[in-house]
């Protein structure tokens, strides 16, 4: 917890491995701790697991933790993502249907998984990528962890390139819920929603159409944002009397020993202002 909120900063996205992220919770509250944050916000794909041991650290660090998601939204072709801040994770209609989603990407990974061997010969079981999962939630990520590890990548950047990457061969569509629906989710929840790196979004109108469904903040400041997305989301926000978040989006990646988390922050009254709309 933090008892100066105006003076800190805040990374209002981060992961942890609940999801696809490769640390513990408790050790990216550590890193927040030892990056001088005052704030995170806890954002899994599709799970809210991490968020009770994130709380605990919290409390231990004197760091704030907001209870958050992330939930992978579909519109026409395009993929978006919506965050929700201030969740009761304890949500019954929430928890359905991230039940249903949890399940729906381990048949997915197991799709994925025969055509990887069907179509490259690849000695890859689904046990080995059960392994490199330690929450409920599978995804790309996994898999492209176990090719990194029997040398048949060289990275993970490169599994999705070559062979799990939505335009590649190797590659399965997942269910999805609409934006819509994320929005509503996440309000029935008692949250906060808002439209995660816009700067990421393929189809020119799919900002303009998200903003339509009651949106309530956009995520300017992101990690693979340039200065002028920043700017231009930052306007949009403004234009339309939403609330301007950032954060780093860190999955826990070592950069000479240190993740990125808090490279990408908002100053810490974001949260009081996300508070209001509760």
């Amino acid at each position: 917890m933090t008892t100066n909120m105006s003076k800190g900063r805040a990374d209002l996205h981060i992961h942890t491995n609940a999801s696809d992220g490769l640390l513990s919770p408790a050790m990216m509250i550590e890193f927040a701790s030892l990056k001088g944050l005052q704030a995170v916000a806890v954002t899994d794909h599709d799970t809210t697991d991490g968020i009770d041991e994130a709380v605990a650290a919290g409390t231990a660090y004197h760091l704030e933790v907001i209870p958050g998601i992330e939930l992978n939204a579909q519109m026409d072709n395009n993929e978006v993502h919506i965050l929700g801040y201030f969740i009761d994770r304890n949500s019954y209609k929430l928890q359905q249907v991230l039940s249903k989603m949890r399940n729906a990407r381990r048949n997915r990974t197991q799709k994925m998984l025969e055509k990887l061997i069907e179509l490259y010969g690849f000695s890859i079981t689904y046990d080995e990528i059960l392994n490199q999962v330690q929450g409920e939630t599978i995804g790309r990520p996994h898999i492209a962890r176990v090719l990194v590890s029997k040398g048949l990548v060289r990275n993970e950047k490169e599994a999705f390139d070559k062979y799990i990457g939505t335009d590649c061969h190797a590659y399965v569509g997942r269910y999805r819920i609409t934006p819509e629906e994320a929005v509503s989710l996440i309000r029935d929840a008692g949250g906060v929603s808002v439209l995660a790196h816009p700067g990421l979004l393929t189809a020119e109108d799919s900002l303009d159409k998200v903003l339509k469904l009651g949106i309530q903040g956009i995520e300017a400041y992101h990690s693979k944002h340039t200065q002028e997305q920043s700017d231009y989301y930052t306007y949009m926000a403004d234009s339309h009397g939403l609330i301007i978040t950032g954060g780093s989006d860190c999955h826990g990646d070592l950069y000479n020993g240190i993740p990125i988390i808090g490279d990408v922050s908002v100053n810490t009254d974001v949260i009081n202002l996300l508070r209001e709309l509760l």
